[in-house]
């Protein structure tokens, strides 16, 4: 039995996968503090270097993608062996699920703060800065985010419908060789998942703590912060070993429901017609800056925040990408593209109005001056984020739900990562991935950001992260040169 698994192993990138995890864990572990004053300094460089190739380029691929899937390269079909069918609602859930996790909650609420503290200078218009606060958080969420999510995907997917026997690596979108290459283009694909899943998980523990702490009226500690980390491994590993079917699927679709019906309870119990009105206004103040935030290079908001935000986004493109194809069998290319542009888009764009402008009328009303607590140190953004919650009616069962959305937020976008490891580490996509493989990087996944978590070096991986994004740019380039071949020897054919 292990030989047949063994076997059917791709053991470079099972290697690739711990050898990397535990030198980037090494490294920050030894020297948090060091190491994350050097990366940070890195970064600050290379933010600068790359700014406008980050912002044009993000944008250029937007626009890429809607073009192949408006011309006749939009009616492809992706046929997939050994891979199941899955109704809209159903692959709209798990890819919403897998790409944003507990991170879009932790932002929704409070990411305006930080653009109204920068934009808020004493000559500066007061309703113009509180236009691009609400704003900017939409753009960084939406469709050119959702777009990046998305080019490998269109890649993966054209790829595999030439070649069913490809391996779900960037060293198999390209049909590499060369075993020197074949490790560089792995390394980079293993690396920047386990730097994005790293930040998203540094950043989702902690709040899931505090608002456990609130629930239980018990002071947030290690312990209750270990408790956390193991309720929610709990959940995802069983859920990744379980499988795309039985565990992703299921959950997804649970958790949208609750998504759906706490924006509800938020929107209703709230301020309704104040989140309705500057909703409305901040979508049509979007659409019509759009250009202009893509575009925007040499300001603090888009070399520390937009740069940060793409890199992020590319960073979890492949596994996110990955897993999309694995869940979209029988989609045509133009579903694929339309379909995670949008449902992606929306999702978020709905979760930060209405969570954004909540937390926006407290500060207007003089009830939580949000702005002032932040740049002043006075309350970390989880005990803001709960405290906001708890200003509205009803605040006990809406933090349970809150949390529990957390919860399983997190869960389904690790369990999808868990999977995609997995899959990526068998030596041809239409083989399944054993559960005991997935358990293995589900653990892989959570003991990194736990310890970082601990120590204080989460925002190490988050410079970690950026670093690793650099040379993906190059690999978004191979990507849509990939997607522009394959169409053509489709069609061709």
């Amino acid at each position: 039995m292990y030989n047949k698994i063994s076997s059917e192993w791709n053991k470079t990138v099972v290697l690739l996968t711990i050898v990397l995890s535990l030198f980037l864990s090494i490294y920050v572990l030894t020297d948090p503090l060091g190491s994350a004053l050097t990366l940070s300094s890195i970064y600050n460089t290379l933010s600068t270097m790359f700014e406008s190739t980050y912002m044009y380029g993000s944008f250029i691929v937007l626009i890429f993608l809607l073009f192949i899937a408006l011309s006749r390269y939009g009616e492809i079909q992706v046929i997939l062996e050994n891979k199941e069918i899955y109704s809209f609602i159903s692959w709209g859930s798990m890819l919403f699920a897998a790409g944003i996790g507990a991170a879009l909650l932790y932002w929704a609420t409070v990411e305006w703060i930080d653009y109204y503290n920068i934009l808020n200078t004493p000559l500066a218009d007061k309703k113009e800065v509180m236009l691009y606060s609400r704003a900017y958080p939409l753009f960084h969420w939406s469709f050119t985010a959702w777009a990046i999510y998305c080019l490998p995907a269109v890649a993966f997917a054209l790829a595999l419908t030439i070649n069913k026997n490809s391996k779900l690596t960037f060293s198999g979108i390209f049909n590499i060789n060369n075993k020197i290459l074949e490790i560089l283009f792995d390394a980079l694909f293993i690396g920047a998942i386990l730097c994005g899943a790293g930040v998203g998980l540094g950043l989702s523990f902690p709040l899931i703590s505090t608002i456990f702490s609130k629930i239980f009226s018990i002071e947030r500690s290690a312990y209750l912060d270990i408790f956390t980390i193991l309720v929610c491994l709990s959940i995802f590993s069983t859920s990744a070993y379980l499988g795309i079917q039985k565990g992703i699927k299921r959950l997804s679709n649970f958790n949208m429901v609750l998504v759906i019906l706490f924006l509800i309870s938020i929107l209703l119990l709230g301020p309704t017609k104040y989140i309705l009105i500057h909703s409305i206004e901040s979508y049509g103040f979007l659409i019509k800056k759009y250009p202009e935030l893509s575009f925007a290079t040499g300001t603090s908001i888009s070399k520390d925040w937009s740069v940060f935000y793409w890199a992020w986004w590319m960073a979890l493109a492949p596994m996110v990408g990955a897993f999309i194809v694995n869940i979209s069998n029988g989609k045509t290319i133009r579903q694929i593209i339309l379909g995670t542009i949008m449902i992606g888009s929306i999702g978020c764009i709905l979760s930060m109005s209405i969570l954004s402008n909540l937390s926006i009328s407290l500060f207007e009303q003089n009830i939580l001056n949000s702005p002032e607590l932040i740049s002043k140190g006075l309350m970390s953004r989880e005990d803001l984020i709960v405290e906001t919650i708890s200003t509205l009616s009803f605040s006990y069962p809406l933090l349970i739900a809150f949390g529990i959305i957390c919860i399983i937020f997190l869960s389904t976008t690790y369990d999808s990562t868990s999977y995609i490891l997995a899959s990526a580490s068998m030596k041809s996509s239409n083989i399944e991935s054993s559960g005991k493989l997935r358990l293995i990087f589900a653990f892989l996944l959570v003991i990194q950001p736990s310890l970082l978590m601990f120590i204080g070096g989460v925002d190490s991986f988050k410079w970690i992260m950026v670093i690793f994004s650099v040379p993906l740019i190059f690999i978004y380039l191979l990507l849509m040169t990939s997607v522009i071949k394959n169409v053509y020897r489709i069609t061709k054919s």
